[in-house]
């Protein structure tokens, strides 16, 4: 998560990083081969696996002309071929654990890919997951458990009723900033985050080395291990690198089906999308300024500004007591998408051809584009109105809205836009600019020690930014879903008789 990692900025917090990443850097613990052969009997691929690199044959799996794993055998010694199958679907989910593993930063598109490839074939195909917006990893995963809400976007945010700046370091190494951490079992040390950055891998395998440690001492119920080493890989390695750390999730699950000799239940998801485009950092500094407004670190003035520049992401937050002037001020820069902010209890969205308005009503959504249509939602609006999905009173039904925008540019906008105002977090900005893929806003020093190398953020609106995935061998799960509605829907999976 880039966004977290900007605390990063305390020299001597680097250079204890630094230090620490000799004790992360040795060999990761997932060991599982390819497969040694493959052959079709009975209208099924079948793979054989020496595990022990002995030259003998000890484990196979089955997979369907659906493309599943669905059974498994291991060696029968006294025979040297296979012993009797092991239905996976005849694993009930109570009589086995349930084990999450949530990584940080995974595009579905690549998700998607590697699964048409052959890979994550012991679960079900992939599911969309539309994160919130900012798309970032506290407020996603947040939403994911449930928890209590962040104070603010990131770490650090503007708190009015004290009119100061609040958060950085402090916040982050507690875990204030990330209420959800409650509810996982296993999460590197935070004094090791700046490595995700420096030398990702390393700390990858550190946290393969916990995710197995972890996941081994639970033998019944649930288990959630996450991690942070996954975003540093995405963000200095863009998509080659995303898609090889997936690979190795996908190898070790296969390990951890193979060590419990197939009784377990894993799902694999993640927080947000990820842009796979190299970034450039942006100021708004001068564009402000020449606005006639003023960068400070706290509001006393019509003209003052307060800008949050901590991670390095596709979206940027400001403070101010002069919201519609501000959010027009921004569009001046060419790397600003649109703007919003909330407006009493409606969002504002402006962009370089118009302004729309989102409302929150029984049942769905106002979406009232008088002048301009910023989210580009026209079309889709129209097609629902033929379909009886829109009151007379322009009420969009918000399920029926979720599906059509799925794979819009801005998926499920409304009701994102409405909460990143009203109830995602305690200390909302007054306005965001949503970023062009291509740049990113925040930390100078972070951009300067990392050597300007963002090949891949997130943040924005925008669908590859908000759109990751969930797998799970529980059973089968909608093809999409809000961040905040996966974990019902394992849970009511894992009831299932």
């Amino acid at each position: 998560m880039l966004s977290t990692a900007c605390w990063k900025r305390n020299g001597l917090f680097v250079s204890a990083v630094l230090v620490l990443g000799g004790v992360v850097a040795c060999r990761g613990p997932v060991y599982f081969p390819d497969p040694a052969g493959t052959r079709r009997e009975s209208g099924e691929t079948v793979y054989a696996y020496d595990t022990d690199h002995d030259g003998v044959t000890d484990y196979w799996q089955y997979r369907p002309d659906d493309g599943r794993k669905t059974a498994l055998a291991w060696l029968d010694h006294a025979t040297g071929r296979p012993g009797p199958r092991l239905e996976l679907d005849a694993i009930t989910a109570d009589a086995c654990p349930h084990y999450i593993i949530v990584l940080d930063g995974v595009p579905f598109e690549i998700v998607e890919q590697l699964y048409r490839e052959g890979h994550f074939r012991l679960f079900r195909p992939p599911s969309r997951v539309i994160c919130c917006y900012p798309a970032m990893t506290d407020l996603a995963l947040s939403q994911f458990f449930h928890s209590e809400p962040c104070d603010g976007y990131e770490a650090v945010y503007y708190d009015r009723v004290a009119g100061k700046v609040r958060g950085g370091t402090a916040d982050y190494l507690s875990g204030k900033a990330a209420p959800w951490l409650s509810r996982v079992d296993y999460r590197c040390s935070m004094w090791l985050d700046g490595q995700s950055y420096l030398d990702p891998q390393s700390l990858f395998e550190h946290e393969l080395r916990g995710f197995v440690n972890t996941l081994r001492r639970h033998e019944t119920g649930q288990a959630v291990v996450y991690s942070v080493g996954s975003a540093g890989l995405g963000t200095r390695g863009g998509r080659d690198a995303i898609a090889a750390y997936l690979r190795t999730i996908d190898r070790l699950c296969e390990q951890i089906v193979y060590e419990r000799r197939g009784r377990v239940k894993i799902t694999v998801t993640a927080d947000h999308g990820h842009n796979l485009v190299h970034n450039e950092r942006v100021s708004f500094r001068e564009t402000l300024a020449q606005g006639g407004y003023h960068v400070t670190k706290a509001l006393h003035h019509q003209n003052d500004v307060v800008e949050i520049a901590y991670g390095l992401v596709t979206y940027a937050a400001f403070y101010t007591d002069d919201k519609p002037g501000v959010a027009r001020c921004l569009l001046e820069h060419e790397a600003v998408a649109f703007t919003c902010y909330a407006d009493g209890d409606a969002v504002v969205v402006c962009d370089r051809d118009g302004t729309a308005r989102i409302t929150k009503a029984e049942g769905g959504y106002v979406y009232d584009a008088h002048a301009g249509d910023p989210l580009k939602l026209a079309g889709i609006i129209a097609k629902l109105r033929s379909a009886g999905k829109v009151s007379p009173a322009g009420v969009i039904d918000e399920p029926a809205m979720f599906a059509a925008t799925v794979e819009h540019e801005y998926p499920d906008p409304l009701d994102r836009l409405w909460f990143a105002f009203h109830g995602l977090v305690r200390d909302p900005a007054d306005v965001i600019a949503n970023l062009r893929d291509g740049w990113c806003h925040g930390s100078k020093f972070f951009y300067t020690m990392i050597g300007g190398d963002v090949a891949s953020t997130h943040g924005s609106l925008n669908r590859i930014n908000s759109t990751t995935f969930v797998m799970t061998m529980l059973g089968d799960l909608p093809s999409a879903m809000r961040s905040r509605d996966v974990l019902p829907a394992l849970e009511k999976l894992r009831k299932r008789r």
